[in-house]
């Protein structure tokens, strides 16, 4: 089925949507939680219930001109099980994993003053540039790594290079991206 009619079935809150949704999406967001919250099943199932649900009740600000379906519920789900990673570490007394914590502490926090949410999201802008201007293999090491937050062996595995060879070309985009980023930063802020 088309996203067009399962968006329209949702729409109508008529639940074969939310059937068709699974059959099409379920295993790209198992995937996702997966690489997020690790071997927690129960939490995974959550996960991808709890984006189910949020599109259920939101499908009137999903604009179809601005994402695809697809990319729309990879982002519902990422967001959803960072917040439960940060949920269940906060209740079993865990530190989050380097690279976990260095982007929940950049995550969305509704309570942000407007100031501080106006400079985030040009921070966001300027970071997405710089990545879009990475090469097709570094902007797909990135993406892997921190936007759905698999880990290097996954990444390695699935771009055919060595966990060493990831962990090296990832740090050194790091370092380039964050000279970049404080480049662009301090041109913009001097202008």
């Amino acid at each position: 089925m088309k996203d067009e009619a399962i968006i329209n079935l949702i729409y109508n809150k008529d639940e074969t949507g939310l059937l068709k949704l699974a059959d099409k999406y379920e295993k790209l967001l198992v995937h996702i939680a997966v690489g997020i919250l690790g071997s927690r099943s129960r939490d995974i199932e959550e996960c991808v219930n709890d984006t189910y649900l949020k599109l259920w009740n939101h499908i009137e600000q999903y604009d179809m001109e601005k994402a695809s379906l697809k990319t729309y519920l990879k982002v519902i789900v990422r967001n959803t099980a960072i917040n439960k990673l940060r949920d269940l570490s906060k209740r079993e007394d865990r530190e989050l994993p380097e690279d976990i914590s260095d982007i929940a502490k950049y995550y969305v926090d509704q309570r942000q003053s407007v100031e501080g949410q106006v400079f985030r999201k040009q921070d966001i802008h300027l970071l997405n540039a710089i990545i879009s201007n990475l090469n097709k293999k570094d902007h797909e090491l990135v993406i892997r790594k921190y936007f759905y937050l698999q880990s290097s062996k996954d990444i390695a595995a699935s771009m055919k290079m060595t966990v060493t060879a990831v962990d090296s070309r990832l740090s050194r985009l790091r370092g380039k991206m964050k000279q970049e980023y404080e480049k662009e930063k301090h041109t913009n802020f001097c202008m």
